[in-house]
């Protein structure tokens, strides 16, 4: 090294400062943390036996806020010591200027900076995700184990009782599964009394995630920052087998083979850019579908494609032959004959023949003998698209309802003698080998051109429209939520560096006063440059680039006042 540094100086003062840093850090990392806890268990999704293990998750992710404090706090103190026992006077009478005395100082910012953009790149984020889950619903976990203890769980307002509750792998795109045997479930009023009852030999519930509107983030304090994403509550599919349901000892609606139910489930595990890397971040960019809840509307578009593909092929075949050909889930073969369909919101109706007869479904028997083993009429009927667990898989699925229908089995006569029913709903029911994988594997940005060029060719649909507006929304959202929260981490790792040179330029320029007084002129510069950082983000969440003005400000702005201080400290 060359003559003339003050090495001995430099080592001591870094020395004080690690220290000195670190025992600051750790204390309030720890009082944060403790305080991050205390939302979650008293809103009771955090169970107390895992709070000391949310306290130690938390540690290193609140670690972004307590370490620009923290070292401020140090080189404040150090610093202080340095002038007020006049070590600063005798070294500037021995040759070291003031800036010479500030390199332990810089260094310290360097490493700092250095350590929390390495703490950003993989440690936090991966730290934050085992917070979240922790303090999420495992529902399908919750539901099995309270049907193992022979207790009853409620869903969408009814007691829910099963023999036997097993999870299973789940599909793609499912978040999880789990399978019922014995399913029964009553509903009571409020005085207790049993309003309806429902038994099924036999369930599966699939939890999917969400694609509802904007939600707060789960955790509290946890979370690190306001709501930043788009994804709503997850959705639990109930399909119920060789369903019967009876209300006040009456039958309603009979036996059906099979019955979906769906319903939210709040507090459940969703993707966050915030339990990313820069890295990971940066991928976004070309693979959005990486976060479930775009995903999730990503899916919901591929198969809303799928459904009017398929509408337009019922649509030719009646139009051509006058039938056209679905097959129940089971497989089992149904055939209708219409005039053809025409659109109507949410769903398509069919038209009556050309001979003006009422629209005719003959369902097939299985197996090769085949033949007709019923037959209904019905003066009108309606096309709509299901929301069925086996869209995961790309199988569509849709409902035919017929209104004031008659339906009779086969060699029981004729079919216009039978007595007239309200209504006769059809679910499950799907074109032969219609299924929707090729427009599963696609990318969102070639469905959002799919979606476009069907609309030039056909005009406006709403449902669909709607369906590739959020998406489309949503991508643009995680574009400027992945901005922020780049600039986010750049922005605190700078303002790290920068408080530690505050601290100890405020410090020397202040010597005369109490360490605390000349740490408040340290910390609400500091507190407005946090406030700016967090602003910004969501400003930049919100309306895009022009947020990062604001979440650049602080920084820029402690700097300048760092710089202010520092010229009336070389003046005096």
């Amino acid at each position: 090294m060359p003559r003339g540094l003050p090495l001995t100086l430099w080592r001591a003062t870094l020395t004080d400062l690690t220290k000195l840093v670190s025992l600051s850090a750790a204390v309030l990392v720890t009082v944060i943390a403790f305080a991050g806890a205390i939302k979650p268990l008293s809103d009771g999704v955090l169970q107390a036996g895992d709070a000391v293990r949310f306290i130690l998750f938390a540690m290193p992710p609140m670690l972004a806020y307590a370490l620009p404090f923290a070292s401020g706090f140090a080189s404040t103190l150090v610093y202080h010591r340095i002038a007020h026992d006049h070590e600063a006077v005798a070294a500037h009478a021995g040759g070291i200027s003031h800036r010479s005395l500030l390199a332990p100082a810089l260094a310290a910012a360097v490493g700092l900076s250095a350590l929390l953009v390495a703490l950003n790149e993989s440690v936090i984020p991966s730290f934050l995700r085992q917070m979240q889950r922790l303090v999420t619903v495992d529902f399908a976990r919750l539901v099995a184990q309270e049907i193992s203890k022979g207790k009853a769980v409620e869903l969408k307002g009814m007691m829910v009782f099963a023999d036997r509750a097993q999870r299973v792998e789940p599909e793609e795109g499912v978040m999880d599964k789990l399978v019922l045997d014995g399913f029964a479930a009553v509903e009571v009023d409020r005085n207790g009394r049993p309003v309806t009852e429902a038994t099924a030999s036999s369930a599966v519930l699939w939890l999917m995630p969400g694609v509802g509107g904007d939600a707060p983030e789960r955790g509290g304090a946890a979370s690190g920052t306001a709501s930043d994403t788009g994804a709503g509550d997850s959705v639990a599919l109930l399909r119920l087998y060789n369903f019967v349901a009876v209300q006040e000892g009456k039958v309603a609606g009979g036996a059906r083979d099979s019955v979906n139910i769906n319903f939210p489930v709040p507090n459940t595990f969703s993707d966050n850019p915030k339990f990313l890397s820069f890295t990971e971040l940066r991928a976004l960019a070309d693979f959005p579908e990486r976060m479930n809840w775009i995903d999730a509307r990503r899916r919901a578009l591929a198969m809303a494609l799928a459904e009017r593909r398929a509408v337009d092929a019922i649509r030719v075949g009646l139009e051509k032959t006058g039938r056209a050909r679905l097959v129940d889930e089971r497989g089992r073969p149904l055939t209708i004959q219409a005039g053809g369909l025409r659109a109507e919101p949410n769903r398509w109706a069919l038209l009556p023949p050309a001979d003006g007869g009422p629209i005719r479904v003959d369902l097939m028997r299985e197996g090769a003998a085949g033949g007709v083993a019923a037959a209904a009429i019905a003066p009108a009927a309606t096309l709509s698209a299901e929301a069925a667990p086996d869209r995961a898989a790309g199988r569509l699925s849709f409902r035919l309802d017929l209104e004031r229908a008659r339906m009779r089995d086969a060699g029981d006569g004729n079919v216009a003698d039978a007595p007239e029913r309200l209504s006769i709903p059809m679910g499950g029911l799907a074109p032969e080998g219609a299924v929707a994988v090729d427009l599963l594997a696609r990318s969102p940005a070639t469905l959002l051109e799919a979606a476009a060029a069907r609309r030039a060719a056909t005009g406006p649909d709403g449902a669909l429209d709607k369906i590739a507006g959020d998406l489309g929304f949503q991508i643009a959202r995680l574009s400027r939520l992945v901005l922020s929260k780049q600039h986010e981490r750049m922005a605190m790792a700078a303002s790290c560096a920068v408080m530690v040179l505050t601290g100890a330029v405020t410090a020397l320029r202040l010597s005369r006063k109490a360490p605390l007084t000349v740490y408040l002129f340290t910390f609400f510069p500091a507190l407005a440059t946090i406030v700016t950082i967090s602003g910004g983000q969501q400003v930049t969440v919100q309306q895009g680039p022009v947020g990062l003005a604001l979440m650049w400000s602080g920084v820029a702005g402690l700097l300048v006042y760092t710089a202010i201080v520092f010229r009336g400290l070389a003046r005096h």
